[in-house]
């Protein structure tokens, strides 16, 4: 199994497969600082919501990704990271679909946007995950994530927690996978531990295309209180 080396560059980083509210320009790629190299620890709150897929939301990843069959979940997450290896930031992330490839389940990201160019460089320079820039609005109550606001270049996505339960504890040992610039497959193994509730999450979304497949309404979620992760070197992952 060889160990996904990054490249090096601006040009490479804004060639990146996404949706095209993940897009950035070459020279905002030129632009970006050296990436932080994996692995990165982090530690954090947040808010992660599921909702059965839209029809045809499994078109949405990142172009160039293989994969035996779609698993039709979407996922959206708001996440904080209060510290961490490329420091403080704040991120939405979304999958249109999981999907099943070389036996294992897997959630492909095309959509990601942070606000800090230093995650933007390490997330596209590491493991190929598209990331861009947008602004975040976070209130919380008692310390939890409550009502959440990510808004971009055309595009805007909101949460907003209805209900909760009780407490639990939270883990997660699962991978992301995602598509190079050269159309390289990575597998990226993600490690995640902490302590949530079970949660009620209206949501809302305006964008050109995400708001196709990533649904408004009230979906089930689960509010992180706290949460640490570690998100280890992608690996070069054909199928088959």
């Amino acid at each position: 199994m060889a160990t996904f080396s990054p490249p090096h560059g601006g040009r490479a980083l804004d060639r990146i497969p996404s949706v095209p509210e993940s897009e950035i320009t070459e020279e905002f790629a030129e632009g970006l600082p050296a990436a932080t190299p994996a692995p990165w620890s982090t530690s954090g709150s947040g808010l992660l919501w599921l909702h059965r897929a839209a029809p045809g939301a499994e078109t949405q990843h990142q172009r160039g990704l293989t994969y035996e069959r779609s698993i039709p979940l979407t996922m959206g997450a708001f996440l904080r990271y209060d510290e961490g290896s490329a420091g403080p930031y704040d991120e939405i992330l979304t999958a249109p679909t999981f999907v099943y490839r070389n036996r294992r389940v897997s959630f492909p990201v095309p959509f990601i946007a942070v606000d800090s160019r230093a995650s933007v460089a390490g997330g596209r320079e590491n493991w190929a995950i598209p990331k861009t820039l947008a602004q975040f609005d976070w209130h919380t109550i008692d310390g939890r994530p409550d009502r959440l606001l990510a808004t971009g270049d055309g595009w805007s996505i909101q949460a907003h927690v209805r209900s909760t339960g009780p407490r639990m504890p939270l883990y997660s040992r699962g991978s992301q996978v995602q598509v190079r610039a050269d159309g390289e497959v990575l597998t990226v193994p993600v490690r995640s531990r902490g302590i949530g509730r079970l949660a009620r999450v209206q949501v809302s979304v305006e964008g050109p295309t995400i708001s196709g497949w990533l649904r408004g309404g009230v979906h089930t979620g689960v509010v992180i209180e706290r949460a640490k992760h570690v998100i280890l070197p992608g690996f070069a992952d054909p199928l088959g």
